[in-house]
């Protein structure tokens, strides 16, 4: 009995296990990625030699012995139909959760019960052969009835041996087949992954290819479900096969217990009637005690064949359930697989609709935002212009400040001019006032001067028109009179103007404030 576990990525595990007299294949595939097959058969993807085991296997499994285009067309069959097989179990896989670790604990755990009873098996079947090697020896030197008959059932033994050797040859070849198979299926599940993707995700089929890759992959799914259903069915027969073969070797297993039956009571007759002959009795029973051993030995084999069977059968009867709840759930991954296909239809004709609505949208929008963009545009060249009248005004405004500040200049040299004026007129004034002084302390004088002179007069006569006319041509006569009375001094001030930069008024210079406010004004309202 021999077993095998390969895993193949970080959540990837395959397990397979066979018996001696049947074949018990456990394949699982957890979710993550890929897909696996039953068989270990691949779809044309493995290598040359790995392929030609796959197909001596198959032939043998089902005994197929056809040849020519026959077998070429089976083998294709059972090829797509393993192809198939590995695409739904990869579908059913992921709703499944991983295999417990207590469940993989145990499977190792048989794998290496199997291969130590092989191999211990292996060793007593090599021991044996030393002992039948060595009796035939002692048969062929003594001879009688009791040897021949002992000789034959050895034979049998070592035919029975030889045949459990060979099938034991044979499952360690079938064992080292199906790791290569399991090794080529792990490498075949990294090319499934991206159709299970593909298939699990239709939206995004529908929206690429507008719902025409969806039906397709619908069609190739409808017909491996109905392969799947076929291979079931040649499971089922397989199984059977099985059986049948498990149940002739129990038959001869019984036969071989009866004819030990029939040697041992052959030798106590025989014992019994051999008192006379001492010597040749005791050889004989010594002969009977080393042939009790073997027959000992025998049983024990017979018991643990027994053994075997009985898991065999246990095993493939673990098989069929798990084979047919696997059967179930293609079942209902075909129903699941409609409802999907109905489903996408459903959505792809809503998302149609709603890409209908969308685009409509979308073109109302892009209108709505050209109509927008050439307000933009019109509002661009707007502010364009405002943006350069605005640097023309600043430009006259710089100008204005410049005319302004030399106008200030002006200003403020015709207001030092002024102030030196000032001071002249200041000066003047002092001098006027002292002429004014003087003027009047000479009129006193007059004054005083006329009235002794009108007091003489008056002694004498009137006073004639001369002293008047003196009077009068003082007067005219006097400039500093004329030139320095403070109404007659003129405005210096007034004598030079200033004009405004933008509508080119005349300001006298003692006005000066109301330019500039004027030309605040001015400006501002040319803005």
């Amino acid at each position: 009995m021999a077993g095998v576990q390969v895993s193949h990525g970080p959540n990837r595990r395959i397990t397979h296990s066979v018996g001696p007299h049947q074949d018990h294949t456990h394949i699982g595939y957890c979710r993550s990625r890929g897909s696996v097959g039953i068989n270990g058969e691949t779809n044309g993807n493995t290598p040359d030699m790995a392929n030609k085991n796959a197909k001596e296997t198959i032939i043998n499994k089902f005994g197929l012995k056809l040849t020519g285009p026959k077998a070429e067309i089976e083998l294709d069959k059972l090829r797509k139909e393993n192809a198939f097989l590995k695409k739904t179990l990869a579908e059913m896989s992921n709703k499944k959760s991983k295999v417990p670790d207590s469940d993989e604990s145990k499977l190792l755990e048989r794998i290496l019960s199997l291969e130590t009873l092989r191999e211990r098996n292996s060793q007593q079947l090599l021991a044996k052969d030393q002992e039948i090697v060595k009796l035939r020896q002692q048969l062929q030197a003594k001879g009688g009835e009791i040897v021949a008959s002992l000789q034959s059932q050895l034979e049998q033994k070592a035919k029975e041996a030889e045949r459990r050797e060979k099938l034991m040859q044979s499952l360690s070849e079938e064992t080292k087949n199906m790791k290569n198979k399991l090794v080529a299926i792990s490498t075949r599940c990294q090319e499934l992954e991206n159709r299970c993707g593909k298939v699990e995700d239709p939206g995004i089929q529908s929206s690429s290819d507008d719902g025409q890759v969806a039906p397709d992959d619908v069609a190739t799914v409808r017909d491996h479900l109905r392969d799947a259903l076929e291979k079931n069915q040649q499971w089922l027969v397989y199984d059977q096969q099985r059986e049948a073969y498990v149940k002739a070797v129990l038959a001869r297993t019984h036969e071989l217990e009866q004819q030990v039956n029939k040697a041992n009571h052959a030798l106590q007759q025989q014992h019994k009637e051999g008192n006379s002959e001492v010597s040749s009795d005791e050889k004989v029973l010594r002969m009977q005690e080393h042939y009790d051993k073997l027959l000992l030995k025998a049983k024990k084999d017979l018991e643990s064949l027994r053994e075997q069977l009985a898991r065999g059968q246990a095993e493939v009867a673990d098989f069929r359930r798990r084979y047919e709840g696997r059967a179930r759930e293609v079942e209902e991954a075909r129903a699941q697989l409609q409802a999907e296909r109905l489903s996408n239809r459903r959505s792809t004709e809503e998302e149609r609709k709603a890409s209908g609505e969308r685009s409509e949208r979308l073109r109302a929008e892009l209108e709505n935002m050209d109509a927008r963009l050439a307000e933009e545009r019109k509002r661009s060249a707007d502010l364009l212009l405002q943006v350069n009248h605005l640097q023309k005004s600043l430009l006259n405004q710089r100008e204005g400040q410049n005319r302004v500040a030399a106008l200030e200049q002006q200003v403020q040299m015709t207001a030092k001019d002024f102030e030196d004026d000032k001071l002249d007129r200041q000066s003047l004034q002092h001098q006027l006032h002292k002429v004014l002084k003087e003027l009047r302390k000479a009129r006193e004088q007059i004054a005083k001067l006329e009235s002794t002179k009108q007091q003489k007069e008056s002694r004498f006569s009137e006073p004639t028109s001369y002293n008047r006319l003196e009077i009068e041509r003082l007067t005219i006569e006097d400039p500093c009179l004329t030139r320095m009375s403070p109404s007659k001094i003129p405005n210096l001030l007034d004598e030079s103007f200033l004009e405004c930069p933008q509508c080119r008024t005349q300001y006298p210079t003692s006005q000066h404030r109301e330019l500039l406010a004027h030309i605040d004004y001015c400006l501002s309202g040319s803005h």
